[in-house]
């Protein structure tokens, strides 16, 4: 057997576990909440600050679903009387609260007006 095959398949394999590993890290390790969430069909823009519980409207929210932020699901609350199964984008509420999986959470409001991009 060849020690310098050996020894290249070795640097190989710890070069791509790395890597691998990094690339997780990356993915799993976002803690907090983003500025802007698209759940459904919809844009929702953060508003007001991050509280240990979730504050929707008035009343007791309600949990009603989740979504992804890079490889982790995170809880989304409505405000109370919400439907917790939306079949369209007309039937999600307004406002939603998400978790941002360091036990706090964000309010988030609908904005039916995106600013545009920049252009490049």
């Amino acid at each position: 057997m060849s020690w310098r095959l050996l020894g290249c398949g070795l640097l190989a394999a710890a070069v791509f576990i790395g890597l691998g590993l990094f690339a997780l890290s990356l993915a799993i390790g976002r803690l907090g909440c983003p500025p802007t969430v698209v759940w459904g069909d919809r844009v929702y823009f953060a508003e007001g600050e991050v509280t240990p519980t979730p504050v929707v409207g008035e009343g007791e929210p309600v949990l009603l679903g989740s979504t992804f932020i890079g490889a982790l699901s995170r809880e989304v609350w409505g405000p109370e009387g919400a439907d917790p199964s939306p079949t369209a984008g007309d039937e999600l509420p307004d406002e939603i609260a998400l978790s941002c999986g360091d036990e706090t959470y964000q309010s988030y409001a609908f904005s039916s007006v995106v600013s545009p991009l920049p252009s490049p």
